[in-house]
């Protein structure tokens, strides 16, 4: 059984909704988020740096959530949720796989980091100085999307998972109302029985 340590709202939603979308059963393991919990030597022991999520599946160990996302596709997709190498999408599936983490997520990630780390002392140039450069990603975004259903066309994949949860870090830490395109992307994510489940996985 897949094991996933998970906090509410951070990355681990993208592996339990991979897992909802390929049907693999999972055990959600909610952790203390604060941090005497997750620097302790026993947490440290399973996720070197602190961090959630982390995925157990037997022996194997990871706590990158984009890897996650691969490697439950690779392993338990049988032909899901992304093409194949030689197939010409194959490097748009990467690309925005890895643009929806790299960087648009690092962007908005920028804001939780800098609050946490200064929750007196905020300083709203940096703030918006981030919320700019995630905006920035988003425009990049809808200039891509006006023509697909989703980021490889007709067919959903990994990388709309990706980009779904980079989306909700947006909404949740830029606070910008999205343009009607991405509103319209966001809401086909939103709708899907799979992502209902995730969201209902961690309440």
């Amino acid at each position: 059984m897949i094991k996933i340590y998970h906090f509410p709202n951070t990355r681990g939603l993208r592996a339990i909704w991979t897992c909802e979308e390929l049907n693999v059963p999972y055990q959600v393991e909610m952790i203390d988020f604060s941090p005497e919990y997750r620097l302790s030597p026993e947490f440290l022991r399973i996720s070197p740096i602190g961090k959630v999520p982390v995925l157990q599946d037997d022996s194997i160990t990871m706590a990158e959530s984009g890897a996650m996302v691969h490697y439950l596709i690779d392993k338990y997709g049988n032909g899901k949720l992304r093409p194949e190498t030689d197939n010409p999408k194959y490097p748009t599936y990467l690309e925005w796989s890895w643009f929806a983490e790299a960087t648009f997520t690092s962007s908005a990630s920028e804001i939780i980091r800098h609050k946490r780390a200064f929750p007196d002392d905020i300083n709203a140039e940096v703030i918006d100085e981030f919320k700019r450069r995630a905006t920035f990603c988003l425009n990049a975004l809808m200039n891509f999307l006006p023509d697909k259903k989703w980021l490889l066309g007709e067919r959903f994949s990994g990388a709309d998972i990706m980009m779904g949860i980079a989306l909700t870090t947006y909404a949740r830490h830029v606070a910008e109302p999205f343009p009607p395109i991405i509103q319209n992307y966001f809401d086909r994510l939103s709708d899907r029985p799979a992502f209902l489940r995730t969201k209902q996985a961690e309440s």
